[in-house]
């Protein structure tokens, strides 16, 4: 049995009426389905909020701003569908019988044939380039809508308090980040540049990784090397397309300083696993 995603389609109707266009295809030769579910989320590795659950169709049409926010004080900031930068991945759970299959897919990432089967070959020339030359990170996505903060973030101005919040890292969002996704990506040669400020010296430095398309990197997400615990703030990315799909990602990254609130963050390297 597979679980497969045809279309992630976003359909702008009118700034009231915005939503995605979601459709997938199931593989059993047996048995017909029982229920589907889905959910979304800002990183492929989540977690996942649910959407909607006990679809009986082969397609869903998702326009929820949000989700239901329990009996708290707790303030939610609800997801914006027109925003030009944010990546939204959906997981699409089916049930059959006693068995769950699913599948995760960004929005706006299909290529049919042969555009799909380029696609594939330049990003597996990559791929085997990065087995050779490529150094492990850990991306965590930021978050972007959501519980926001209670020890920071200030309902009525709408801002963060503390930037060095333990609770959102700055973020001014619950757990500030998803999922970590380990990666392989190839870094260029360090450019540290030191300018002079009135507290004195000032070091920058700026490198530049070429990684594979999935998942995709936004500005504002956090690159930490595995092998030396640095961690960076992707500053700028940009990508080769084909038919306007990304194949390669080259990510600019500042490294933040050995005081800042992302170094706080927890990452087991021993359970995330390589996207090469």
């Amino acid at each position: 049995m597979e679980l497969q995603i045809t279309r992630t389609t976003p359909v702008y109707r009118s700034p009231q009426s915005v939503g995605i266009f979601l459709q997938w295809i199931v593989q059993s030769p047996t048995a017909a389905i029982d229920n589907v579910k889905i959910e979304r989320s800002g990183s492929p590795e989540g977690p996942f909020e649910l959407v909607l659950d006990g679809i009986d169709s082969y397609y869903f049409y998702d326009d929820y701003r949000h989700v239901p926010v329990p009996d708290t004080d707790e303030t939610r900031e609800n997801l914006n569908f027109l925003s030009l930068s944010r990546l939204i991945y959906y997981k699409v759970t089916a049930t059959i019988g006693s068995e769950e299959i699913s599948a995760v897919e960004p929005v706006g990432d299909q290529l049919k044939p042969p555009q799909l089967f380029y696609r594939r070959k330049m990003q597996r020339d990559l791929f085997y380039g990065l087995k050779f030359s490529g150094v492990p990170f850990a991306l965590i996505k930021r978050r972007h809508w959501g519980l926001r903060c209670e020890d920071c973030f200030d309902k009525l101005t709408k801002k963060v308090t503390n930037s060095k919040c333990n609770t959102c890292f700055g973020t001014g969002f619950k757990d500030g980040y998803y999922n970590p996704v380990g990666i392989n990506g190839r870094i260029s040669v360090e450019n540290v540049q030191t300018t002079i400020t009135p507290q004195g010296k000032s070091d920058t430095n700026h490198k530049r990784l070429t990684v594979l398309t999935y998942p995709m990197i936004e500005a504002d997400d956090i690159l930490i090397e595995l092998n030396r615990n640095n961690r960076y703030l992707v500053k700028h990315v940009t990508t080769t397309e084909l038919k306007t799909v990304p194949v390669h990602q080259r990510i600019t990254l500042s490294e933040l300083s050995r005081d800042s609130v992302e170094y706080r963050i927890a990452v087991n390297e021993d359970t995330i696993p390589i996207i090469y």
